[in-house]
């Protein structure tokens, strides 16, 4: 039985942590193919003067073009009143298309944020790592 988180999950940047100036944010696609579910991350930094952060979930079935918005895959907005912090969503990959990616739009000020996307339920393991294993301790 596989019990190493790093066999089954796979982790992939979704929009990289920057101070955004207003403006969208189109992530890199991310191919799903083989994974039962995705956990989208967004990491909230501090938010400039009235800037908002609205993010959502885009899936297509090719990785350059035809993405169309995930019904219901959408963050609460990030104000001024909510940054700081840290927000989840949880995405069923079956029966979805192949490729999903992230949108940030950054609203009148420019915002520190990220998006990290988890893809886990793999079918195939071990997952390859976009990155090496940094450490995996054991006990």
């Amino acid at each position: 039985m596989l019990n190493n988180t790093q066999q089954v999950v796979k982790a992939h940047v979704g929009i990289k942590p920057d101070n955004h100036s207003a403006g969208t944010i189109t992530g890199t696609g991310i191919d799903t193919l083989n994974f039962q579910h995705a956990m989208i991350v967004v990491h909230a930094g501090t938010n400039g003067s009235s800037g908002t952060v609205n993010v959502h979930v885009e899936e297509s079935d090719s990785l350059a073009t035809g993405y169309t918005d995930v019904t219901g895959a959408a963050f609460t907005e990030i104000t001024e009143a909510n940054d700081n912090t840290v927000y989840v969503g949880a995405l069923l990959l079956n029966p979805r298309k192949r490729y999903i990616r992230v949108i940030m739009v950054v609203g009148t000020a420019a915002c520190d944020a990220s998006a990290l996307v988890l893809l886990g339920g793999a079918d195939d393991c071990p997952v390859s790592q976009v990155n090496t294993l940094a450490f995996n301790v054991k006990s």
